[in-house]
């Protein structure tokens, strides 16, 4: 089981929320509200007005895959110009374990 994690300016929301639901391999996901905050250095895919408030309105979005998954889902993100276009960047990491509380 492999935990990916999307972080995505705010604008892309729809757009994600749209595509993931459209994917089989994908049962739920959860999303985040955060601010990217860049000091001194914005990436250079921001936005003017990001740069000039000094943080980024940004979500992260944490889907649950199976291992053989992972690769069919961040492929059709990576094709998905609505839903990246160069305003986020991914990572991927092992899940140990999981389970109800």
């Amino acid at each position: 089981m492999k935990r990916l994690s999307l972080m995505l300016n705010h604008s892309k929301k729809n757009d994600i929320v749209e595509l993931l639901q459209q994917l089989e391999h994908v049962n739920a996901y959860t999303i985040f509200h955060g601010e990217g905050h860049f000091p001194g250095n914005i990436a250079s895919f921001e936005s003017a007005y990001d740069e000039v408030m000094g943080f980024v309105p940004r979500i992260r979005v944490d889907l649950l895959l199976d291992d053989d998954d992972v690769a069919s889902v961040l492929d059709k993100i990576k094709q998905c110009t609505g839903c990246n276009a160069r305003n986020g960047v991914y990572w991927i990491s092992p899940v140990d374990s999981m389970g109800e509380l």
